[in-house]
């Protein structure tokens, strides 16, 4: 959402323009019910974001989106009517003067504070949203990502809602230029100079058919591009310009048929954000055709209050609405860095904490309002004066009104800056690492029975890690390397790769000629225990050679189960294929199959598969080996926190602890069931969990770079817990 576009903007100072050049025409003035509606957006997204309700006030986005084309392209209409062209450089300097102050402000105080609050992968990725945000770019950006907007489980950036100034800057740049050149064309082919609103909103109704109607495809194919997609959005904005060519027929409406249009479409607005909800909850698709019951609903407000001011609407007219329409710009640049910097620092969203955050976005956006938003809008800069003395007086008259605010307001800031370093500094924590209990005594040399199991030590680590109050100091590889790096240290990742086909012989561990051999296979979670089982290889003495294949996101089971990962689906099928007869004509001594225990749908339809049936597929998926009583399902482990949430250097390892999932529990339950047939099955708790608690490290050593995946050092620190079950089995 965008707030850029002011009811009003005052008009260029005495002797701005160039000589010869028609000064700009002199706006209207200010309409309280645009302000009004300003109000009701900025509010409804922010109670939205800050507490998820309404379900889709997230559509005031849509409000804004009508208001910047009607203004904007009423501006542009006053240009053409009083000088027969466009001051593109009077029309841009107004949008620098406008948006880039306060925005800048933004983006830089945001990136400071991701660099003292986030951990290092996460500020990183926050600094390059800046990027984009700055050159507005940032919905492209987050397109490309497969940014959800409506997936609150995820680390998203403090600068996610700049997409929205992106998509109406986007639409600044083309709009004005395509008014310019269709008019002048259109003008010189028929004649018309003086049917320049008839050629505009014709230009309007097509870019909102054309655009619409892309709208409904890409939200059908693509909902998250949609979202973001400045193609799908712009039939919102080419309403609001086809209502500013269509205003002096609109101004002709019978004062009862605008009072009409007005309350329906406050009521149609409200409603939308009670009827609208996240794509794939029963609501309406968004933005298409979602979005078209507020932005129909805004066309009407805007409309009624055509003809002259709207006295009744009191919803929209009164003071208090007109007051935060004028701050909503601030409002929306500030609130969403607020909400996700103290939901960090105060994960538990209390009350209090809900009224904190209100209240220091307000607070902000005053002082930014106040202090740089207004002042550098209304001031002298980017504008082009005739002679020196002109410019002198413009920035003295300036000085003179907006002195004393700047005084106050810069008061204020350093108030609000104090006390979020409190803040800060109160929620920081120590770095010491978790004095835990001692290791239990070493077992009397030459007692066989004696020997220690390798899990009672990773027990002991991850025990002491579940009631650790401060992150170890001496984790190897730190959280940032291991959430920066994921898997790309692993040496089987090009065995479990889509774009190319394993070598078996690369992706086989261990001496060539052992005599015994086992196969390690599945989706991302094998590709994860794979450094475990190269460990054990190459620690068997040359007994074993273990080959590692798979494929991420292409779990092994009989039915194909639906992955969105570019590829997966195209070779799933073939890539369980071949890795079915190879381990038929290898006839190893052991299988190992790991996928992830995570619910799915069958690929190509929206049938949805449960645990019990998931496992069932999965035994029917190796009973193609061929190797029965000899098949292993070693678990994975449980979900754990997402890191790039939870970890910072203000965070405590508390703030990243799990229990085990229920849909884990589920899984193992239901491939407890293979031990009926012969087969085996592995608990993965021993080496990830602690009395239910998961912990995000255990020793020196992140247990996993995100919620899903161990480290591959992890993985390899774990082989003799792995192999000790094994042998507990009668497996090795």
């Amino acid at each position: 959402m965008s707030l850029t576009t002011q009811t009003t903007e005052p008009a260029e100072p005495e002797g701005s323009a160039a000589p010869g050049t028609p000064a700009a025409p002199e706006r209207p003035a200010p309409r309280a019910d645009i302000q009004g509606l300003r109000a009701l957006a900025v509010v409804a997204v922010i109670l939205n974001h800050v507490l998820a309700w309404p379900s889709g006030a997230f559509a005031g986005v849509d409000v804004f989106f009508v208001i910047s084309g009607f203004l904007i392209t009423g501006l542009l209409l006053r240009d053409l009517e009083h000088t027969g062209s466009i001051s593109f450089r009077r029309f841009y300097a107004r949008r620098m003067r406008r948006i880039l102050p306060a925005a800048v402000t933004v983006l830089a105080a945001t990136s400071v504070a991701a660099y003292f609050l986030f951990n290092r992968p996460r500020a990183l990725s926050t600094w390059w949203d800046a990027v984009y945000s700055f050159f507005f770019v940032s919905n492209w950006h987050y397109a490309a990502e497969g940014t959800d907007y409506f997936t609150a489980g995820d680390a998203v950036s403090p600068l996610q809602h700049f997409w929205s100034l992106s998509v109406e800057e986007q639409f600044y740049l083309v709009w004005p230029a395509l008014v310019l050149v269709i008019v002048l064309v259109v003008a010189r082919v028929t004649r018309a100079s003086g049917r320049r609103r008839l050629i505009v909103g014709a230009l309007a109704a097509v870019l909102v058919a054309a655009s619409f109607a892309f709208a409904l495809s890409q939200t059908a194919s693509a909902p998250a591009v949609a979202y973001f997609s400045t193609l799908t959005r712009a039939w919102e904005l080419g309403l609001g310009a086809l209502l500013a060519a269509a205003a002096p027929l609109l101004a002709k409406l019978p004062t009862a048929v605008r009072f009409l249009a007005g309350w329906l479409g406050l009521a149609g607005i409200v409603g939308s954000f009670f009827v609208l909800g996240p794509t794939g909850t029963g609501s309406l698709a968004f933005p298409g055709p979602g979005a078209a019951l507020p932005v129909v609903a805004t066309a009407l407000v805007i409309a009624g209050g055509i003809g002259g001011t709207q006295r009744y609407l009191f919803p929209l007219v009164n003071p208090v609405a007109r007051f935060f329409g004028d701050i909503s710009y601030s409002l929306y640049l500030w609130h969403f860095p607020v909400l996700v910097f103290l939901l960090m620092l105060l994960p538990a969203q209390t009350q209090t904490v809900t009224l904190l955050i209100l209240g220091l976005t307000l607070a902000l956006s005053l002082v930014s309002y106040f202090l740089i938003e207004q002042p550098l809008h209304r001031s002298p800069w980017l504008q082009k004066f005739l002679d020196r003395e002109a410019r002198s007086t413009a920035w003295a008259d300036w000085r003179d009104k907006f002195g004393a605010q700047f005084i106050l307001s810069s008061l204020g800031l350093v108030v609000i800056v104090v006390a979020v370093v409190i803040t800060a500094q109160l929620s920081l924590r120590g770095g010491v690492p978790y004095a835990g209990p001692a290791l239990p005594a070493a077992p009397v040399a030459g007692d066989p029975a004696a020997a220690v199991n390798p899990e009672d030590q990773l027990q002991l680590d991850l025990g002491n890690a579940a009631g650790a109050t401060a992150w170890p100091g001496n984790l190897s590889p730190s959280m940032d390397d291991a959430i920066s790096h994921g898997s790309s240290d692993n040496p089987a990742s090009g065995c479990f790769d889509v774009n190319r086909d394993p070598d078996f012989g690369h992706c086989t561990w261990g001496s060539g000629n052992a005599p015994h051999q086992m196969y390690l296979v599945g989706d991302s979670t094998a590709l994860a225990y794979a450094p475990a089982f190269k460990a054990m290889a190459e620690a068997s003495g040359g007994q074993w050679k273990i080959t590692t294949v798979g494929l991420y996101g292409c779990r092994f089971t009989d039915v194909l189960i639906q992955n969105d990962g570019a590829g997966v689906m195209d070779v799933c099928q073939q890539r369980k294929a071949d890795i079915a007869a190879r381990i038929a004509g290898d006839q190893p001594q052991l299988v190992v199959v790991s996928n992830a225990f995570a619910l799915g749908k069958v690929a190509g339809s929206n049938q949805p598969l449960n645990a019990a049936q998931i496992v069932a597929s999965t035994f029917a998926e190796t009973a193609k080996y061929n190797a029965p009583g000899r098949i292993v399902y070693l678990d994975p482990p449980p979900l754990g926190a997402n890191l790039g949430q939870c970890y910072s250097p203000v965070s405590s390892p508390q703030d990243c602890n799990m229990p085990v999932d229920g849909a884990w529990q589920d899984f193992q339950k239901s491939t407890a069931a293979a031990s009926a047939t012969g087969d085996h099955q592995v608990s993965s708790l021993a080496f990830s969990c602690y009395n239910g608690v998961c912990p995000a490290f255990a020793g020196t050593l992140p247990t996993k770079f995100d919620q899903v995946h161990m480290t591959p050092q992890y993985s390899a620190h774990i082989a003799p817990a792995i192999q000790w079950e094994f042998q507990a089995q009668g497996l090795m």
